[in-house]
């Protein structure tokens, strides 16, 4: 399917998640109104290039009829193997085939797709975490970060730097970064900020997923 535009990616999240919580599928002026367009015209040229693209159908004539045609998948994707240890190559999140259920995750209950859209997984490789609790092959579950200056001091991240992604404890000095492991058996990892990209914040793990 092609990539679709901001306006028509924000079109679709919203569908999903109204027609996730209401089960039914809204009007043309219900959906103009809430994505603040003035005309029900640019809903229809919207929708119709989503049709067009595989995203969505409906019976002509008749947009109560509109189905998704590829729901988002209301779980976390696992995206890959983040290093508690030495590094690892940088994740991707394109070809996701394995998530975690949220069902086993109370802290999303009620939460909705475009909601958990904001999250992902990465299974753990070493154990210079292990002091934080956090095992080889535990599942972490991260929260994508926009803003990495409101992260707080002493909080576990996962920082890409050189093209590989380590997970560390997060402390600031200055104009510096310091990643720091919950084992001394393993070195601190001093660096420029601008040198590092935080891709994630921790904020809990599922262990003993095969």
């Amino acid at each position: 399917m092609a990539d679709l535009s901001p306006p028509k990616q924000k079109l679709l999240d919203w569908l999903e998640d109204y027609i996730d919580r209401h089960h039914s599928v809204p009007s043309y002026g219900e959906m103009a109104a809430a994505l603040g367009y003035k005309s029900k015209d640019t809903i229809r040229f919207h929708l119709t290039d989503l049709r067009n693209a595989g995203y969505v159908a409906w019976k002509e004539g008749s947009v109560k009829s509109l189905v998704i045609c590829k729901p988002r998948s209301k779980n976390i994707p696992i995206l890959g193997v983040i290093a508690a240890g030495g590094l690892v190559e940088t994740f991707s999140d394109s070809d996701v085939d394995e998530y975690v259920d949220i069902s086993t995750l109370p802290h999303f209950a009620g939460k909705r797709r475009q909601q958990i859209s904001q999250y992902f997984a990465l299974r753990v490789r070493g154990d210079s975490m292990i002091g934080a609790a956090i095992a080889d092959g535990d599942v972490v579950i991260l929260r994508k970060e926009s803003e990495p200056k409101t992260i707080r001091n002493g909080e576990i991240v996962a920082a890409r730097f050189e093209t590989q992604t380590t997970l560390k404890h997060l402390f600031w000095s200055g104009d510096q970064i310091i990643l720091q492991p919950a084992n001394p058996s393993y070195p601190v990892i001093e660096k420029q900020a601008e040198e590092v990209a935080i891709e994630g914040v921790f904020v809990g793990l599922v262990r003993g997923l095969v």
